[in-house]
């Protein structure tokens, strides 16, 4: 559990250190934008904490949902600073 906190807290800071992680969360912010071209942010966010969510509370137990959930909340999260020509 402490590995999959970790990589939650990695993804939310963006941290390069694990290669991996850093290229599917490139890869899924990628179709994001893309999205949101489309759609408000507002939407393409809440589609995917929805999704998170669930893949979360379907893989995880009660326990380690609960852990994950805190875990997320206490992050310190930075805005995405855009060029305001790049969302619509």
């Amino acid at each position: 559990m402490e590995n999959l906190i970790l990589k939650i807290l990695l993804a939310l800071k963006m941290a390069p250190k694990d290669k991996e992680l850093q290229d599917i969360y490139n890869r899924v912010f990628a179709d994001a934008m893309e999205y949101s071209r489309k759609f408000s942010i507002q939407m393409v966010a809440a589609t995917y904490i929805a999704i998170a969510m669930r893949l979360y509370k379907t893989t995880l137990n009660d326990e380690d949902y609960q852990q994950m959930v805190e875990a997320v909340m206490e992050s310190e999260i930075k805005p995405y600073l855009h060029d305001k020509e790049t969302l619509h």
